[in-house]
């Protein structure tokens, strides 16, 4: 619509909304008087009029204002507007002493809006032109010409206006009751679609259904909020909502930086940004969304650019470095290489940030590498056979009937058959069960088929051989000794107490499988000589798993196998065990010192630690733990004995002992005598500790969240907008009943104004 049709159209509704004045009051001579005192005046002889019986045709009028007829919005304000004379009028008395006008023109002096008045009273603003105002709790316009601020005040002490004022007493902003409902309900529904991956698009539907469904609530009847309106309330009021309280977080608290690269082969490349930072509130660890850092060009993926990406998005929020005390990134180059990398451009920046690597993909390459050795020597590969019998069988529901059948002949359930992700080695055990549980079977299909495949002549080869079986009982027997290690790692509650000590016993389970128990003995793992034969076990008392065992035993006794098959089998066991050993105490790190001293955190191994566990931390983050000369580390030590001196209950199950509520709890505790904090130093280290990462599993679990909103049917989310907007409310853990989740009268506030920031973005 055109600016001059638009502008008829709103002067036809303030015909319509025209209200009869009174005559003009009397004016005094500006000789007698100032215009201030005859204003004054002016307004109370009006206020004493209004209180007549009769009421005046004004104050009827405002009285008798519809609702239901549309409204005129308000325009922005423009510059501060001035009183615009038409012709000087001059004001005298005659003898009689009543009041003449003298006019030297045709007209007389016309008021205009003045900005003064919103900031005296916020609801009023410049109407559609300086000669009206526009009160937003009556949504109406009315004139200022007349008397300029009296017809403000006249308009206010209305009996119209101080009824709807009332009616929105408790109400968001300059929203009534009812209308806050309505913004609550479409704030609601938004966060709930976003919850659960739910395309824009669907709220198209969503105000026509409810208005079907629900034709006696007035909040349904209300509700209009479609696609562009619900990815405003996301954009505009709730993630910034959220944004706002992880940055106030972030500006008091120590935190953790997580990112990882993503492969995209479109223009742009994902780095998102993840915070750890321990919430006060809840007692926990939380992990928060804070920005994607997206990068482009031909070098978009070095350290260099994702640094300088990394450090805008803490410098727009007015994030200091100093309160990150760790990055934790993947073992890639380019995230903890020595020259160039994210990791060495930080350390020299900020060299008492710590940076932790992945062990998760330290134990995935130490299975691999493990899985290497076993095949140089006896030329067994288990990704091999997987992969094969996985897609043998992918997309031909003929060949699962026909194996459906071989299950039934052998009295077997049938299971279908698992795909192995190569990129994810530990997912071989679940899928080497997988075929063990139907072997059988699978034996009697491929001996009993014909084809001329190249993967067919494969399987049938690996099934008709009886040390296939012995193989694969040996990795199910083994692999779950790295699995276990693994869930650990994958656990999203702060667990870095643990890691110094998981890592050592992960290492121990491997070389107790093949050295002779007095190898191991009062011995630190790397002085243990794990490759000298004569600290190994012989081949039969290798620990390859008692099922492998029985079978390797069985086959050799009926003649199936020979010796010479055994004695290489024990040896490809032997090869397997060495170079997991090998490769874990080489890459794992079991050296770090700060991993050590976390382990005070842990209540079970509170007893074990000392108080030089805590003060490493205060030495290496002395801004953040200001606990440093002899007062504060005696007042430290005197907490610390207390802590491992006092009573704590534990569970049955020690393992669902809760850390980090428990130092939530001790920061408040009390001294019965001095009502001092009684742990307050102590407890403000733990919390620092906690924040620490033991894996960067929350990376993977990051893109995990962006695959399930950037799909094909949603490849038009944009990068830093949208997509990020969605990230930080699924991030938020709002789950597993989001619908609870009761926005604040903030979000609500903001919601009203997020399709007007859009039309002005989009469309103005």
């Amino acid at each position: 619509m055109s600016d001059k049709k638009k502008k008829n159209q709103q002067r036809d509704l303030q015909s319509f909304w025209a209200v009869e004045g009174q005559p003009p009051p009397a004016k005094l001579a500006r000789s007698e008087e100032t215009v201030e005192e005859a204003l004054d005046r002016s307004v109370n002889d009006r206020a004493e009029e209004n209180e007549c019986p009769e009421g005046t045709e004004n104050e009827t009028a405002e009285e008798t204002e519809d609702d239901d007829v549309e409204e005129i919005e308000a325009p922005e304000d423009t510059a501060d507007e001035t009183e615009v004379p038409a012709e000087e009028t001059v004001e005298m008395r005659g003898e009689t002493g009543k009041k003449q006008s003298a006019k030297s023109g045709a007209a007389t002096y016309r008021c205009t809006f003045k900005r003064g008045w919103t900031a005296e009273w916020p609801f009023i603003t410049l109407g559609t032109t300086t000669s009206y105002y526009w009160c937003s709790i009556c949504r109406h316009e009315n004139s200022c010409s007349h008397q300029g601020k009296a017809d403000v005040i006249r308009h206010m002490k209305s009996k119209g206006h101080l009824a709807k004022e009332q009616t929105i007493e408790q109400s968001v902003g300059d929203m009534t009751a009812q209308d806050t409902k309505t913004r609550r309900a479409e704030v609601k529904v938004a966060v709930s679609m976003v919850e659960h991956n739910v395309p824009f698009a669907v709220a198209d539907h969503f105000s026509p259904l409810l208005k079907e469904c629900f034709k006696d609530s007035p909040t349904a009847q209300n509700y209009k909020c479609a696609r562009t309106k619900t990815l405003c309330i996301i954009n505009e009021a709730v993630a910034p909502h959220f944004r706002k309280e992880l940055v106030m977080e972030m500006r008091t608290n120590p935190f953790t930086l997580i990112t990882d690269g993503s492969n995209d082969t479109g223009r742009e490349k994902m780095n998102p940004l993840t915070v750890r930072v321990y919430d006060r509130y809840t007692s926990k660890v939380v992990h928060r969304f804070l920005d994607m850092c997206p990068t482009s060009g031909p070098s978009c993926g070095t350290g260099e650019v994702i640094y300088q990406k990394m450090d805008e998005a803490l410098q727009k929020n007015a994030i200091p470095w100093r309160n990150c005390v760790s990055l934790s990134v993947d073992n890639a180059p380019v995230n903890t290489g020595a020259r160039n990398s994210i990791s060495s451009i930080i350390l020299k920046e900020h060299g008492s940030i710590y940076i932790h690597g992945c062990p998760c993909h330290v134990i995935h390459n130490t299975a691999k590498q493990a899985g290497l050795g076993f095949l140089e020597v006896c030329g067994f590969d288990p990704e091999d056979l997987t992969v094969d019998v996985g897609y043998w069988f992918k997309g031909s529901t003929h060949r699962k009937g026909y194996l459906t059948e071989f299950c039934e002949l052998h009295g077997s359930e049938y299971f279908e058959i698992l795909m192995h992700v190569s990129i994810r080695w530990l997912s071989l055990e679940r899928c080497l069960t997988r075929i063990l549980q139907q072997y059988e079977p699978l034996a009697s299909y491929f001996k009993s088929s014909d084809e001329k495949q190249p993967r067919f002549r494969r399987l049938l080869e690996a099934f008709s051989n009886p040390m296939t079986k012995v193989y694969l009982l040996f990795y199910q027997a083994t692999l779950p000794v790295f699995s276990t290690f693994n869930l650990l790692l994958q656990r999203e509650k702060s667990s870095i107490f643990l890691l110094h000590d998981e890592m050592r016993s992960f290492i121990r389970k491997l070389l107790s499988k093949f050295l002779k128990p007095a190898a191991l003995q009062h011995r630190e793992l790397h002085d243990t000589l794990y490759k000298d034969p004569s600290n190994q076990l012989p081949g039969e008392k290798l620990l390859i798993g008692f099922t492998a065992r029985a079978t390797l035993n069985r086959l050799l006794d009926a003649g199936d196998i020979t010796p010479q098959q055994v004695q290489r089998f024990q040896q490809a066991a032997v090869a397997f065990l060495v170079r997991a050993v090998e490769y874990a105490m080489k890459k794992l790190p079991m050296r770090e010192p700060l991993i050590k001293h976390a382990m005070f955190l842990d209540v079970q191994q509170r007893v074990e630690c000392g108080v030089e566990d805590a003060l490493y931390f205060v030495d290496r983050f002395p801004e953040l733990l200001p606990y440093n000369g002899p007062d504060e580390h005696e007042k430290l030590s005197e907490e610390f004995l207390d802590y491992q001196s006092m009573d704590i209950a534990m569970p049955e199950d020690p393992a669902t002992f809760d850390v980090e509520s428990f130092w939530g709890n001790m920061a408040s505790m009390k001294n019965k005598v001095t009502g001092m904090t009684r742990f307050g130093r102590l407890s403000h280290i733990a919390k620092l500790v906690l924040v620490l990462p033991h894996s960067n599993a929350d990376a993977e679990r990051v893109f995990s969240v962006v695959g399930l909103n950037k799909t094909k049917t949603r490849n038009s989310l944009a990068l830093d907008g949208s997509l990020s907007s969605i990230m930080t409310v699924k991030m938020a853990n709002l789950e597993p009943q989001c619908f609870k989740w009761e926005p604040p009268s903030s979000v609500i506030k903001a919601s009203q104004s997020a399709t007007n920031t859009y039309k002005m973005r989009h469309v103005m």
